[in-house]
């Protein structure tokens, strides 16, 4: 038989170049479920619940590529979790160490504990690298937004042409969306929490251990000290609470996730519909053979913009079965839990390949100004329409200002003639002084920036550079996240 368990990413293109399956594979999955129990053994040996030797066995297990990934995947069926023959394999392995060594393997916790945590682990290293990708997006963006904030371009509306921005200013809106994402994975990165709480969520085993290995008198502080090691061996937070059931923090990822997808799915629609052929203001830099058809020779597909946007149509489904999934019942819920596993991972695969596509996509994008400024003549002048009602308005008010623009745009479209002349001849038959005159006719000029779209930009850009300029002077305690990292890895750079 065909091995059905490798996934080469046949139907979806956008993972290659990625970290996607590096970061969210069952390798790296039984990994983290790897660091989740060693860590919780090693926060028995620092509350002395344990032996110190089981810290050399905790060494010698580390590596899950000695585990049998595929016989753990049959397994799971037999009890609805992957955790519980994962133990069985866990302990059979650390016998093999040293006699007596199973005796401190999984201690107190249930499988829930467990693949929680390991979810953690993994989400992090995602946010991370999340993180790392839409830095470098803001980077591109930041240089777009400054270089083109003086190329004039058609605002459009509804899909038509409606008043004249400048490609600058539409740049530095795909970046404050980029921003106002990136600060809210900061925040999410650091507050994500480990899960123990045994059977029911109250700690019962290890607090039973705890008074029979130590004292009752510091049962508590032997129990902070486990779940706060418990927390530093795997780079996570100590919760107030097990949350079996409080499933917040994993609505906040699909949240997160959902709307980091969001964003770049925005920014690569747009791309896709500037690239249009009729249209051609931006185009995707391809490399030979890339962007082509099966059948129109022609083409030139903007493919990372349509795959990037069809990432971001697939994320609302998977962000609505984490929510619903917030229904548990009891104090471990029955398919509330189940229905998370495969909806959160297949969320932070599609929001990786994402980002990191719109990444990539941002840095091969060519701009065509010309192109720009050629479309912008295309309606003859009627894109000005705002701007001249406005300063009509000042003189005639702004009923009778609109009514008369609006009069001077039907005869314009009706006759192809340019509004400019249209509205001039208006306002000659009607009366309206030189000086009127002169200043509506010089209305019509691309040149300077259209309302505060240069404040705008500025803001948006040195927002973007307080965030580049923080982000170096605290470079040097970053934490570098490695997918396969064991438990105790995670470096200082």
């Amino acid at each position: 038989m065909p091995n059905f368990t490798f996934d080469a990413g046949l139907l979806n293109p956008l993972s290659h170049g990625t970290r996607e399956s590096e970061l969210t594979s069952d390798q790296t999955w039984l990994q983290a479920m790897v660091d989740a129990e060693l860590a919780l053994t090693r926060a028995l040996v620092d509350a002395e619940l344990a032996p110190e030797w089981m810290l050399a066995v905790c060494d010698a297990l580390a590596d899950a590529s000695q585990f049998d990934l595929a016989a753990i995947a049959v397994e799971a069926r037999g009890g609805g979790n992957p955790v519980i023959p994962f133990v069985k394999h866990l302990g059979r392995a650390a016998e093999k160490v040293r006699a007596g060594a199973s005796d401190h393997i999984h201690v107190g916790a249930t499988s829930q504990d467990i693949l929680d945590t390991a979810a953690m682990i993994v989400a992090r290293r995602v946010t991370c690298e999340l993180i790392h990708q839409l830095d470098s997006l803001s980077a591109t963006l930041a240089g777009l937004a400054d270089e083109h904030r003086g190329t004039v371009m058609s605002g459009r509306t509804l899909g038509q042409q409606a008043s004249p921005t400048s490609f600058g200013f539409v740049a530095a809106g795909w970046l404050d969306a980029v921003l106002l994402i990136v600060t809210r994975l900061d925040g999410i990165r650091d507050t994500l929490p480990v899960q123990l709480g045994g059977a029911v969520g109250n700690l019962a085993v290890i607090t039973e251990i705890a008074k029979a290995r130590r004292s009752e008198a510091v049962t508590a502080g032997i129990l902070d000290t486990v779940l706060e090691r418990f927390a530093h061996h795997t780079g996570l937070v100590v919760p107030r609470l097990s949350w079996h059931t409080n499933r917040v923090v994993i609505s906040e990822l699909a949240s997160v996730f959902a709307a980091a997808t969001g964003v770049a799915g925005t920014f690569a629609l747009d791309v896709s519909v500037l690239s249009r052929t009729e249209i051609a203001e931006v185009s995707e830099r391809l490399a030979p053979g890339q962007g082509g058809s099966s059948a129109m020779p022609h083409k030139r597909n903007p493919v990372s913009a349509v795959l990037i946007t069809a990432a971001a149509l697939q994320t609302p489904g998977l962000a609505s079965t984490l929510y619903g999934s917030m229904l548990a019942e009891d104090q471990r819920p029955s398919g509330a839990w189940h229905a998370e596993w495969q909806a959160l991972r297949v969320l932070e695969r599609l929001t990786i390949s994402a980002v990191t596509g719109a990444a990539s996509l941002a840095a091969r994008l060519d701009v065509d100004p010309d192109r720009m400024r050629a479309n912008l003549d295309l309606t003859d002048g009627l894109v000005f329409s705002e701007r001249v009602t406005t300063i009509l308005a000042e003189t005639v008010g702004k009923t009778t200002a609109f009514a008369l623009v609006e009069r001077a745009s039907q005869e314009a479209f009706v006759t192809n003639r340019p509004l400019q002349v249209v509205l001039a001849s208006i306002l000659i038959a009607d009366g309206c002084s030189d000086a009127l005159r002169a200043q509506i006719w010089a209305a019509f000029d691309y040149e300077g920036q259209p309302g505060q779209s240069a404040a705008g930009i500025d803001r948006v850009v040195r927002s973007f550079r307080q965030r580049a300029d923080a982000s170096a002077v605290s470079g040097a305690g970053d934490i570098v996240e490695d997918a396969t990292l064991s438990t105790n890895d995670v470096r200082i750079s």
